[in-house]
């Protein structure tokens, strides 16, 4: 069952669930006020003690109050639903961030939180979140599953070549959105291994009728041995012949997709890095870029030539395997010519017989010719979708080779690597108090405790990098001292005044005050960003045009614009 299907039926589900139970049952009791809450007091909680609590809450004095009883007007178990994203009857730490952090403050269960929760908004977040979780296990199973034949560093999707690597180097894109890098591993990583199933499937449970045929045949022939003189072992021998012919055809039409399978991988590849070679401009006018660029060539057009190599092996092989399947199609006939033969010896003893025997050949033939229809559909179905991954192999080595093209400094490029390293560390607060010794280099020297989103990008830009950024960026610990910085400097632009880029920060102030590092920008505008003290981690997190984090940012920081004057 394909993650998509899956997907869709938890998101019918849970659309049905807000649209039906919420809008029926006083949602907007969560509109009134000016509230929140401790979001770990439902931690760990089931059914019953969320009950309990909320029954608790209800008889508090002041705004408290107003919470529980808004959950009571709406619908304790309703909301326990929603609370319990997984649905395994406990509301566990992460289901509480991902409905607390709504407002951009997750250790608080604010009214915004809950009033956004209670409404068609809602359908959005929980999906989102159940995408994430799905997102981070295909990415697991991909790894696992690896092609060790695939190539690495090819480019992604979201304008840059900095995302987990897969089994083909491309980047792992946002969970919130089917970006063309989704689209590409979900054909790689299931559509095409599921009709590589189907097809084994059908030539497992045709061979299984065969050999019950064979089975039939052999016992008419055990029945009618004494008569049959001999002719009976004849045609077993012969049969087993076919069998063993059989049985080696098989073999090779195994490797035969193996190889073809390699075959495709490598020019899914090659696809990427032509794509990604033409879009390369070494002559930009930015000498760090032109000259990154030229390496940029050097480095791809010797992977193109290893993989034609490659690509030119596996042709070579796939012919000889071709021919070792003929030659054994070939000895078949041969045998069964025999057969045959033997086959009309018999019918001049026993008539009967012959004609039994003929029936249940004439069922194997008729199972065979259906096993190789609906074989050759499949095959058809894998090529269309191979020639699709394709497709879009070219369109993601063209952004990429784009990407290199448009990035303003170099130093740009080294901070999207750099966060991508942080990234992959799981770098995390130990106690969830802005504290780890990770998190304390960020701080490069000051106090530990504080909100380090801020000092994750000033890291990231500055000291990170061991270079002279600093004297340029500057390091600064807060959000507001960097949005103030880049206004003074002339780099700083509004939503809605300019397309970021990546590698240009992104500032929150709506609810929360935040920053993170743009890397990527997809053509419906949804921004990735990588970011610290998101989630009490370092994240890679998307903004959708629209939603809610989304209208949560205020600007951009242009460093592209910065870092190359």
């Amino acid at each position: 069952m394909s993650f998509d299907y899956l997907l869709n039926q938890f998101g019918n589900s849970i659309e049905g669930k807000l649209n039906g139970n919420y809008q029926t049952a006083g949602a907007n009791e969560f509109s009134v006020g000016n509230y929140s809450i401790d979001s770990s007091i439902f931690a760990g909680a089931d059914i019953n003690s969320f009950k309990e609590k909320i029954a608790q809450g209800m008889n508090f004095e002041g705004n408290e109050s107003i919470f529980y009883q808004a959950v009571n007007n709406a619908g304790v178990e309703n909301i326990f639903d929603s609370f319990d994203t997984n649905g395994d009857g406990i509301i566990d730490e992460d289901e509480i961030r991902g409905i607390a952090s709504t407002d951009g403050n997750e250790k608080d269960i604010s009214n915004y939180d809950m009033e956004q929760l209670t409404t068609k908004n809602a359908y959005d977040m929980v999906l989102d979140n159940y995408r994430e979780q799905m997102d981070e296990y295909r990415a697991q199973e991909a790894n696992k599953q690896a092609m060790q034949n695939y190539t690495s560093n090819i480019g992604g999707d979201n304008y840059q070549n900095y995302g987990s690597q897969t089994q083909n180097g491309s980047t792992i894109s946002s969970p919130e959105q089917y970006t063309t890098k989704e689209k590409l591993e979900n054909i790689e990583n299931t559509e095409i291994p599921e009709l590589e199933e189907k097809k084994q499937e059908i030539i497992n449970n045709a061979q299984t009728e065969i050999d019950g045929k064979n089975e039939e045949l052999n016992n008419l022939l055990e029945e009618n041995k004494e008569e049959l003189e001999g002719l009976d072992e004849q045609y077993k021998n012969s049969q087993k012949e076919i069998n063993t012919c059989d049985e080696k055809i098989r073999e090779k039409q195994s490797e035969l997709s193996q190889k073809e399978s390699e075959k495709f991988g490598y020019e899914s590849t090659l696809s990427n890095l032509e794509a990604e070679l033409a879009a390369l401009d070494t002559n930009t006018g930015d000498e760090e870029i032109d000259t990154a660029n030229k390496q940029r060539k050097t480095e791809i057009e010797n992977e193109i030539k290893e993989l034609k190599d490659k690509i030119q092996k596996c042709e070579d092989d796939i012919d000889f395997i071709n021919r070792e399947i003929e030659s054994q199609k070939s000895l078949k006939g041969i045998k069964q010519d025999e057969c045959n033969g033997i086959q009309e010896k018999i019918a001049q003893i026993n008539p009967e017989l012959a004609e039994k025997m003929q029936a249940i050949k004439d069922e194997i033939t008729q199972i065979e010719t259906q096993r190789d229809e609906d074989v050759a559909e499949i095959d058809e179905q894998i090529e269309a979708k191979q020639q699709e991954a394709i497709e879009y192999q070219k369109e993601i080595g063209t952004r990429t080779g784009e990407a290199e093209s448009m990035t303003g400094s170099k130093m740009v490029q080294d901070a999207l690597k750099l966060a991508q390293q942080e990234l992959e560390k799981g770098v995390y607060e130990y106690t969830g108090n802005n504290d780890s010794p990770e998190i304390d280099k960020y701080r490069n020297g000051l106090a530990n405790g504080d909100p380090w989103c801020a000092s994750f990008v000033s890291w990231i830009y500055g000291a990170g990098q061991n270079s002279d950024n600093a004297a340029t960026f500057g390091y600064d610990a807060s959000v507001a001292g960097i949005r103030s910085d880049a206004q003074n400097a002339g780099y700083y632009a509004t939503v809605g005044t300019y397309t970021p880029q990546p590698g240009d920060l992104m500032i929150q102030e709506n609810n929360a005050s935040h920053v993170g590092i743009v890397t990527g920008v997809d053509p419906d505008g949804t921004i990735h960003t990588i970011e610290g003290n998101s989630s009490n981690k370092v994240s890679q997190c998307t903004y959708t045009p629209g939603s809610s984090g989304y209208n949560m940012i205020s600007g951009w920081v242009q460093m592209n614009e910065w870092l190359s004057k």
